[in-house]
C-alpha cells in the first residue's frame, strides 16, 4: 500500500484515489497490527506466567484467604508482555458517586489493542475514608481487569465460598 501510495502521488492522481489508497494503507496497517498483536499474546501465553497469593485477609468473612496484590499481579505479568512487545494500562472511564469503572487496555508496539472493563461501587467496608474506599474499588477493579485481560488467575485453590466436605466414617 505505501508503494502504491508513492507512485498515485508520482503521477499526480486525483486527491479521491489518493484518500482511498490511504484508507487501504491504513486498513491494511490495522490489520497487520492485529496480526502481531495475535503472535504476540500467544507467544505471551505459552510463558505460563505464575501468580502468586502473596496477601492474607486479616479479618471479616474471609479472614485466612490468600489472595494477590495488585503489585503482585503487575509484576508478575510485566516481564512476559513486554518480552512480547506487549503492555497494560488502566483508565478510570467511569467516576460517579456510587459506580466506579476502570477499563485495562492490552496494546500491541504495531499499535492494536484489546480492552476489557469492569465496575463496582466504593468499597465502603471496613473503617477506610471515602477516598480509601475509592482508592480501594480502583485498586481491585485494576487487579481484575489486568487478570481478565491477560486470560491468567493466580495460583492455589480458591475456595472462597465453598464448603468443606464432610467426611462420612
Amino acid at each position: 500500500p505505501m508503494n502504491m501510495l508513492a507512485i498515485a502521488v508520482q503521477r499526480g492522481m486525483d486527491p479521491a484515489t489518493i484518500k482511498d489508497l490511504m484508507d487501504l494503507r491504513d486498513r491494511w496497517e490495522a490489520d497487520e497490527a492485529r496480526k502481531a498483536f495475535n503472535v504476540a499474546f500467544a507467544s505471551f501465553k505459552a510463558e505460563a506466567v505464575k501468580i502468586i497469593k502473596n496477601k492474607t485477609v486479616d479479618a471479616g468473612p474471609l479472614a485466612g484467604k490468600k489472595y494477590a496484590e495488585l503489585f503482585a499481579v503487575v509484576n508478575a505479568l510485566t516481564p512476559a508482555l513486554s518480552a512480547n512487545g506487549l503492555s497494560a494500562s488502566w483508565k478510570i472511564t467511569k467516576d460517579e458517586k456510587d459506580w466506579i469503572e476502570v477499563t485495562c487496555t492490552l496494546k500491541h508496539v504495531l499499535g492494536h489493542s484489546d480492552s476489557v472493563s469492569m465496575g463496582g461501587p466504593a468499597d465502603t467496608g471496613g473503617a477506610k475514608s471515602p477516598i480509601q474506599a475509592r482508592a480501594s474499588t480502583v485498586s481491585y477493579l485494576e487487579r481484575y481487569t489486568l487478570k481478565a485481560i491477560c486470560g491468567v488467575s493466580e495460583q492455589g485453590d480458591d475456595t472462597d465460598g465453598v464448603r468443606k466436605r464432610e467426611t462420612i466414617n
